[in-house]
């Protein structure tokens, strides 16, 4: 869901048709053709290009090779293009299959000749064999509304399935099984407190086919007053009865954590750039107002951030570049602090108040458990990023890890 993370809530169906281009096989175990078929330097160069729509928990991309030599692949789905050198061949098979929700959703093939020295582009139209149904609801850290239990109820002729809800950081989740394409499905989703009490309930009816547009539900904050967009029908069933404080508010402790920050680049490297990122983790949307970024909690010398409207689930960063073409909302200021490349500590602050705060780098008498930071020197560095799922336990360095700087988006050394 997405880039920008996405925290908003959608329904989704896996049934859009689309297209797998094949990729490189040259990793895979295979069986070689025989050495007195082919001579060296017979080869041809295949192009396969993966380009496909996301498909909501998807797990897997597999693809199979069937000529001179059978080659089985499997791979992520975070590599899209690929190359492979293959002997030729009167008929080349590839087929692709993509698997998401631990079950297979779309699966395509084609068979080509390949020629001796060729450079072949090719791509595999992906058909969708079943459909599902995956809804992410933003709670907001912690659970101000006190959300304890809720289900997720699909109808179609006259058979009723039910998914319970699942919990994770800051949304709750509703996951169907495989089901059956050209259908038309009542949904019904209902979320309640500890008493029992209706805090949120949705009904609606769209059709599952592998034609019809994904339906798409989209509400930015679950609260008294909601932002909702709509690409499925004219009208919606939805109840809200919950109170949780104004739409805009000055924020507290645990509302907005940094979740990302990079404090060495290389300065030979113009791509590179200090920043640190933020989260906002609560279902309003927070005024940022006489907020400063520095490295105690003493604000002299600390850096001013502009006052500014963060929404809810929305990321933050704060950046010594004037501009940076990055996902997310971006703040450029020039006075950041010079920042200790090895170990030192973080804080923001807003009217006084300590909002959050990191120490990095190496262990001393006051921070045994600093967190992980990239190398200060060489030519890679790396940026510390957080678990956003361990929002609640982010002193812990095993809450972070270190990887490519990934600026406006909440990724997590790769993932």
């Amino acid at each position: 869901m997405s880039p920008t993370i996405k925290k908003h809530v959608c329904i989704c169906a896996a049934t859009i048709s689309t297209a797998l281009g094949l990729w490189n096989c040259s990793s895979s175990t295979q069986e070689s053709a025989s050495p007195a078929t082919v001579q060296i330097g017979e080869t041809a160069n295949v192009a396969l290009n993966l380009n496909f729509s996301d498909t909501p928990l998807l797990d897997s991309l597999v693809l199979d090779c069937y000529g001179p030599d059978t080659i089985h692949l499997v791979h992520s789905t975070e590599k899209k293009s690929f190359n492979l050198d293959i002997f030729p061949s009167e008929e080349w098979v590839f087929k692709a299959k993509l698997y998401a929700n631990g079950a297979l959703m779309q699966e395509g093939e084609v068979t080509t000749a390949i020629e001796a020295g060729a450079a072949v582009n090719l791509n595999i139209p992906l058909h969708a064999l079943v459909g599902l149904v995956y809804v992410k609801i933003p709670i907001g850290f912690g659970n101000p509304a006190g959300i304890k239990k809720g289900e997720m109820k699909l109808t179609s002729n006259n058979e009723t399935f039910t998914y319970p809800m699942a919990f994770e950081s800051d949304y709750v989740t509703f996951t169907s099984d495989d089901l059956k394409l050209n259908r038309e499905y009542h949904i019904v989703i209902s979320m309640q407190d500890e008493s029992g009490k209706s805090i949120f309930s949705l009904d609606d009816v769209f059709t599952l086919d592998e034609k019809t547009p994904i339906p798409n539900f989209q509400i930015a904050s679950l609260r008294s007053k909601i932002v909702l967009a709509i690409e499925l029908a004219k009208e919606v069933n939805m109840q809200v009865s919950l109170q949780l404080p104004a739409m805009k508010r000055a924020p507290a402790a645990n509302d907005i954590v940094i979740s990302e920050f990079f404090v060495q680049p290389n300065a030979s490297d113009s791509t590179q750039f200090t920043f640190v990122e933020f989260y906002n983790g609560s279902t309003d949307t927070l005024v940022l107002d006489k907020c400063t970024l520095g490295k105690t909690s003493n604000v002299s010398g600390s850096a001013e951030i502009t006052t500014l409207e963060l929404p809810p689930n929305k990321i933050l960063v704060v950046g010594d570049r004037e501009t940076a073409d990055i996902p997310g909302i971006y703040k450029f200021t020039g006075s950041m602090p010079s920042f200790n490349k090895s170990s030192g500590s973080l804080v923001l602050q807003c009217d006084g108040n300590v909002l959050d705060s990191l120490y990095y780098g190496k262990a001393d008498s006051l921070h045994v458990s600093p967190l992980p930071v990239g190398p200060a020197s060489g030519a890679v560095r790396k940026s510390s990023q957080l678990n956003i799922g361990l929002w609640n336990k982010r002193n812990e360095p095993d809450s972070w890890c270190t990887s490519t700087p990934t600026p406006g988006i909440i990724s997590v050394c790769g993932n």
